[in-house]
Order: structure tokens, then sequence, then C-alpha cells
């Protein structure tokens, strides 16, 4: 126990002191800073698009005035020559001219470094104003216009089956689980690249430079990659602590700036379809999805025989990785039979499961049985692993890691075949 002990502290604080932890506990907080300052500066510097109207019909002019919003103005002028001044002078973005007779007709004429127009907004403003010209034509009221054009309401109710009954999920807070879900497949994703690679890396390195063999003079293989598992697991749980400190900053800052840049995402968000119970199931998938890929991490590096082979070690996990992500990106939009078989597979079910369940797609009686059959496999995974770890971590071959790895399956068979009695 003191030696596994050992291994834990110097791969800990080794790697805690080291500028590729600094990256990796940074770089995603750097990215997050990044877009969250971009968002924000958009949202400051969004002004009005201001778009002078001439047109000798005052319907058409009023309706244009009744549309305008944050988005668009709509300014009347006498002319079209008195609103390209107003152009010119960069009172205006834009200057729209229509002409009723003998046909409706428009045109616009845009300042290509003023505000940006929203032509689909300007179209439909055009076609309500349009419709509302040739109602009074036809000398239609008001209620027989609406009754015109009016359109049957359709009410729709997302529900999901549990327990043999139907329980009704608004799609608001559908959506807020399926993104609190792939959130959470991102962030394993990211957790299962760095970390997985990490250990791959360090493994593949002291074999490489044969390291190893000093090293296994004074402990075992089992001591050993315990504490190394245990060193990454505890690097883990300080990034995770990291961002845990860095949100609840972040967000108590954000409640005191005078505009919230965040208050336009949250009205989207229902916070109600985020259960303890979608909490507690996605904190365990992270946990045992994170600690299988790094197992089979250690699995791969120790199947490497020099430096130059590390980057083979990492292909299985990150081609896994993808998988899964690729998945749970899928999933979010809908299911289908192989993804619904997928999602029970351990190695992507990590990814894909806490997507499926936040969007209502599974049970909670479904999901746990995926996190249950996860870590079964994770157990057993985990105890072949061992086993092969003690084989390949001192066993060399140059003709590959699949050659390496049918070498350890031999070893391994020939060890548990019996040995004769001597007579």
């Amino acid at each position: 126990m003191k030696k596994m002990d050992v291994i834990f502290r110097q791969v800990f604080f080794k790697n805690l002191k080291s500028k590729t932890w600094l990256w990796i506990v940074l770089g995603p907080l750097v990215l997050a800073a990044v877009f969250g300052g971009v968002f924000w500066l958009m949202n400051q510097t969004n002004q009005t698009s201001k778009i002078g109207v001439v047109t000798s019909s005052p319907a058409l002019t009023s309706t244009l005035k009744a549309s305008s919003d944050d988005d668009q103005r709509y300014i009347s002028y006498s002319s079209t020559a008195a609103a390209k001044r107003a152009m010119a002078d960069e009172d205006l973005d834009g200057v729209l001219t229509i002409s009723t007779q003998p046909t409706t007709h428009a045109s616009l004429i845009e300042r290509t470094d003023g505000n940006g127009i929203n032509q689909t907004q300007l179209q439909s403003v055009l076609a309500q104003a349009h419709t509302k010209e040739v109602a009074a034509q036809l000398k239609l009221s008001t209620t027989q216009l609406q009754s015109l054009f009016a359109t049957p309401q359709l009410a729709t109710t997302s529900v999901s089956v549990d327990k043999g009954k139907l329980v009704s999920r608004s799609a608001k807070t559908q959506k807020s689980g399926a993104m609190v879900g792939f959130i959470l497949g991102m962030l394993i994703y990211t957790f299962v690249i760095s970390y997985a690679s990490m250990m791959a890396q360090e493994i593949g390195t002291e074999k490489g430079s044969r390291i190893e063999e000093s090293i296994l003079t004074a402990i075992t293989p089992q001591a050993q990659f315990f504490g190394k598992l245990l060193g990454n697991l505890a690097l883990m749980a300080v990034q995770m602590a990291i961002y845990g400190v860095v949100t609840l900053a972040g967000g108590l800052l954000l409640q005191r700036l005078p505009k919230n840049p965040l208050s336009s995402l949250m009205t989207n968000i229902d916070l109600s379809g985020i259960s303890l119970n979608m909490l507690i199931f996605s904190l365990a998938f992270f946990f045992v999805g994170t600690l299988t890929y790094t197992v089979l991490a250690a699995l791969t590096g120790s199947l490497v025989a020099n430096q130059e082979q590390i980057g083979q070690a990492t292909t299985p996990i990150v081609m896994l990785g993808m998988l899964g992500y690729f998945g749970a990106l899928i999933v979010a939009g809908g299911t289908s039979p192989i993804l619904n078989i997928a999602s029970y597979i351990p190695f992507l079910s990590t990814m894909m499961m806490p997507v499926r369940l936040g969007a209502g797609q599974v049970t909670a009686v479904a999901g746990w049985s995926a996190l249950g059959i996860n870590l079964v496999f994770l157990i057993l995974f985990t105890w072949l692993t061992v086993k092969f770890y003690q084989t390949n971590v001192l066993s060399y071959s140059d003709g590959g890691m699949l050659k390496a790895f049918k070498r350890s399956w031999q070893l391994q068979r020939a060890a548990r075949k019996p040995k004769p009695v001597k007579s």
C-alpha cells in the first residue's frame, strides 16, 4: 500500500506542476472566455438598423412603421433624394423605395458599411403591407382579412413513457435536459482525450526509455497500475473543483453586470427539467466513463515498445471517444434502433445515454441499467487489464501493438495452463 502511495504522489505532483496539465485545465477556460467575450461583444455592438421608406401609399408607410422593433426601424421620407442624403450622412443603413403602380414593386439600396439589414424580415413586412393594401382595395374588413389568412392552431405536447404511464414534458424542458446531457458528453470527451492520453503517454515513455525495468524492481506492476490510476483521478478531481469555483465566481460576477449577456440564453432554458436524479446520474456516468477510458489508456500504453509508438496507443482512445461524441450529437436530434443499442455499449454509452435521458427518450430505469452495465464492464475490464499489464509492461515487441497484444494473450494462456506434476 505504501509503494502504491509513492506512485500516486509521484504521478499527482509531477503532473500538477507540468505545463501540459496546466494547459489541460486552462484551455477550456480560455476558450469559454473567448466565446463568452465574443457573444457579449456582439450583444453590446448590436445596433438598430435604420431604413428610410419612400412610397406614395400611406397604408404601406403606417404598416412599415408599426413593424419597427429593436432590430430594424423604418423611417418615412418624402423623396428618394432626401433618403439618399440621409444615408450619405450615415443616418440611414438603407433606402427602401416602394412603387404601387402598376403593381407593388420594392427596391432596396443597402449601405455596405452600415448595420446589417435582415432582408427576410423586410420581405415578411412587405408581404403583410401588400396584403393590407390589397384588402383595402377590395374593401375587406379587418375581421374578414383575419379570417381569410387564419391558420389552424397546432398544440404540441411531448410525452415520455415512465413505468407504463405517459408523462408530459414541455419542449423547453426536453431541450434543457438534452443540452445538459450534451454538455456532459462534451465534458467527458474532453477529459477522456486529455487524461487517457496523459496516462498512455506516461506509461509509454517510461517503458520506451527502459526506466520501467528499474521501477518494477522495487514495486509490483499491480501497485504501479493502481497508483497511476489514482493519481490521474486525483488530477481530474482537482480540475473539476477548479471549474466549480470558476463557474460559481463567474455566475456571481455576471449577476452584478448591468446587462447580463446570458439573460437571453437563460430565458430559453427550463431548469425544472434538470432534476437531482439527472445530476447524480450524470456525475456517476462521468466518473465511470472517464475511468473506463483511463484503464484502456493504461492497457494500450503498456503495449508500446518505444516512444515512437505512443501515438498508436492513443489512437483507439481517440477513435472510441469520437464515436461516442458524434453519437451523442446525433441522438440529441432523434433516435433509431442502432443508436438505442449503441447507448448501452460501454465506451459509447458514457456520452450517449445522458443525452437520451435528458431528452426524455429513455426512463430512469433504462439509464441506471446502462450505468450498471458500464460499471460491471469497468470492473471486469480493469481486472483483465491488470493481468495484461503485468505481462506487457516488461515485454518489448518491434512488430507493433497488435503483435504485442497477441504475444501478451499467448503468455496469459500459457500462465493459466496447469503445470505437470513431477513424479
